[in-house]
This record gives C-alpha cells, sequence and structure tokens, in this order.
C-alpha cells in the first residue's frame, strides 16, 4: 500500500508541475506576443484551458492526500470522535460515487468526440484528446479517495499507521 501510495503521489505532483509550468509559459507567451509584438497566441488559450482542468483534478486530489479540504464542520464538531470518523468515511464514500459518474461520463464524452470525429475550435485537434483530461483526473482521485477511506477506516477501528507497518500489514 505504501509503494502503490507513493507512486500515485509521484503521479499527481508530476502532473501539477507540468500543467502548471506549461501553463505559465504559455500564457506568458501569448501575454508578451499581445502586448509586444501586437499578435496573439490563440492556441494557448486552448491548451492553457484543457491543462487547467487535469491540474484542477490532479490539484484536488492532492488536496483528499493532505486531507486540506474544506469542511463543513459545525454541525460534526459537536458530535463524538468516533461519529465525526464515521461520517468523514461515508463522505469520502460519496466523493467516490460521484467521482466515477464523472469518470463513466467522461468515458462517454470521449467514446461521442471519437465517434463523430469532433475537432477542437483553433487548433483543429481531435477533441477526444482533450476530453481524456476528464477520466483521467477523476481516476486519479477516484484512487486517492479511495486509499483515503481505507486510512480513515483503519484509524475508525483505533489502529495507527505506525502499528500497521511495523506489522507488516501497511
Amino acid at each position: 500500500m505504501k509503494g502503490f501510495n507513493k507512486c500515485l503521489s509521484g503521479i499527481e505532483d508530476w502532473i501539477n508541475v507540468v500543467t502548471f509550468v506549461i501553463m505559465l509559459t504559455l500564457t506568458t507567451a501569448n501575454v508578451f506576443s499581445r502586448f509586444v509584438l501586437h499578435a496573439s497566441l490563440a492556441f494557448t488559450d486552448e491548451f492553457v484551458t484543457v491543462l487547467f482542468v487535469l491540474c484542477s483534478l490532479a490539484g484536488s486530489s492532492v488536496g483528499q492526500r493532505n486531507r486540506a479540504h474544506l469542511g463543513l464542520d459545525f454541525v460534526t464538531g459537536f458530535m463524538p470522535e468516533k461519529t465525526q470518523k464515521a461520517l468523514s468515511i461515508v463522505a469520502n464514500i460519496l466523493a467516490i460515487i460521484f467521482l466515477a459518474i464523472l469518470f463513466y461520463f467522461g468515458i462517454g464524452m470521449i467514446q461521442q468526440e471519437y465517434a463523430s470525429g469532433q475537432v477542437s475550435t483553433t487548433m483543429q485537434y481531435p477533441q477526444w484528446i482533450y476530453g481524456l483530461t476528464i477520466p483521467v483526473g477523476s481516476g486519479i482521485m477516484i484512487l486517492r479517495y479511495v486509499i483515503d477511506t481505507y486510512l480513515k477506516f483503519l484509524e475508525f477501528q483505533g489502529k495507527d499507521q505506525e502499528s500497521l507497518a511495523v506489522q507488516g500489514k501497511g
């Protein structure tokens, strides 16, 4: 489990760094081109938009990894700790269901775009290539939520991660 978690973390971090650097470079080049050369690089908007979707989904996965997502704990804050942990697991399961639906419809969208031969507006690339960001991003998030749900379930049972690692179960 540790090796898979580490691999997934590397993939998330790699996607975020690469997409962010490319978005920053393309946006800077476009701004420079518009204001200095007085010519727009229209293709940059298309690429940056697609990369933003992928970066947002991978970034959300990192947020889940770090348990940094915002929550409404006003009501749950008054509940016993065991109930809070149980509700946290339920929230993760609901997130997995939502992401599975997103993944399913993302695949359907790609199939439809591929079958119809749809192309992007500016660059005339096959639209299904851009559509891959939805199932790829939601797939990564599903994996992250499954791992986190497993860890929260262990916490709910009163097992900490260090004792599991010592026993060879982690």
